[in-house]
């Protein structure tokens, strides 16, 4: 009787063991996804101040009545490895949260084929295809504002390459308004960028 009563004791202790394992996993799923975004996040505001501050100090710069060009284009050349830096940072930040968002949804369809009833079980998995459907949408909408990013920087690199030969030349033959034109642009696609993190806030708080 003794030994009944030990091996259900035991079998309760076990199924509350794997129970509250099967939680801390489903919260560790949630925690990692929350921690990319944000750290995403960080790395946003941290490329945005760099590159709109970088901009306009090369506008001020170069629209200056006798601007000193050789010194402009080394002030530029520095600021741009630093955005550099902080772009590929967004990029591998960027790939973290897709990896962490495809993990958590992996994990909410496991938790929720594990339920017994049909109904109750169908019911949870129509509402993770929906949240995934709406996270697969912002998440390609941050995507293509990343690409563009790529672009804008490659346009940056330009830019500076016109800009030390012109100061090797002495003389300014590239319109300022190109510069204007990239700056607006990085300031759109930063901004895009904030809602996409907003967007994965809200996955992860519910």
């Amino acid at each position: 009787m003794k030994r009944i009563i030990f091996i259900g004791f035991a079998i309760v202790a076990l199924t509350i063991s794997c129970k509250q394992r099967e939680t801390k996993s489903a919260l560790k799923h949630g925690d990692v996804l929350k921690s990319s975004i944000e750290n995403f996040e960080k790395d946003r505001k941290k490329l945005s101040t760099k590159l709109v501050a970088s901009l306009e100090q090369a506008q001020n710069d170069l629209t200056a009545e006798d601007p000193d060009l050789p010194k402009a284009s080394k002030d530029f050349e520095k600021d741009w490895n630093s955005i550099m830096k902080r772009y590929n940072d967004l990029q591998k930040g960027f790939d973290k949260v897709g990896k962490s968002s495809e993990a958590y949804f992996a994990k909410l369809d496991e938790l929720s084929n594990n339920i017994n009833k049909e109904s109750l079980r169908n019911e949870e998995l129509a509402k993770n295809q929906t949240l995934k459907r709406k996270w697969d949408t912002s998440y390609q909408e941050a995507k293509v504002s990343v690409d563009k990013i790529t672009e804008v920087l490659e346009a940056g690199n330009d830019f500076h390459m016109v800009l030390v030969a012109s100061s090797i030349r002495q003389k300014l033959e590239q319109n300022v308004d190109e510069l204007n034109i990239i700056a607006q642009q990085a300031k759109a696609l930063l901004g895009d960028l904030e809602a996409f993190t907003q967007a994965g806030r809200e996955l992860v708080e519910g």
